[in-house]
């Protein structure tokens, strides 16, 4: 074999093992999976899930109205509207599950602007409380709430509408 035909071979080999990798990381409908995905959820039940574990009393979401909370949160943090980036299942998941993975830096102004040095989540743990189906409501609701913006980009000097 010559040395053309044996780098031919090997660039069409690697082609196909990367081919063969990435086969997997596609859902039926061809769009990668990225993080943890969840079963679909009820919204109506999210939003229910919501309320029964008070988040409501430290977040506030775009348009929806909530009941009163017995107490003043010192902070309050908007989940939801119109973003650039909308988060994902896996990101709103780990958001509930573990609150201290990721501090939003929204929140952390905030301290920062009270003058406060103490930088984890308030947000308690609903681990032992809340079931999976539960859970999955919520994360669907949450995700529900999210808008995506699509970037105003420049499209030169003579574009004409």
């Amino acid at each position: 074999m010559s040395l053309e035909n044996a780098l031919k071979l090997i660039r069409f080999t690697t082609l196909i093992a990367i081919i063969l990798m990435a086969l997997p990381a596609c859902t039926e409908n061809g769009k990668p999976v990225k993080g943890f995905v969840l079963p679909k959820g009820d919204v109506a039940q999210g939003e229910q899930v919501f309320v029964d574990f008070n988040c409501h009393s430290c977040h506030t979401i775009p348009d929806l109205e909530f009941p009163e909370v017995g107490f003043t949160a010192p902070f309050i943090l908007e989940i939801g509207g119109e973003v650039y980036r909308v988060k994902n299942y896996g990101e709103l998941l780990t958001a509930v599950v573990n609150p201290d993975h990721i501090i939003s830096p929204e929140y952390v102004a905030m301290l920062e602007k009270a003058e406060r040095e103490m930088i984890i989540s308030p947000m308690p743990y609903f681990g032992e409380e809340m079931t999976v189906a539960e859970l999955n409501d919520l994360v669907e609701f949450l995700h529900a709430q999210y808008t995506r913006l699509q970037p105003q980009y420049y499209r030169g000097y003579y574009l004409t509408k």
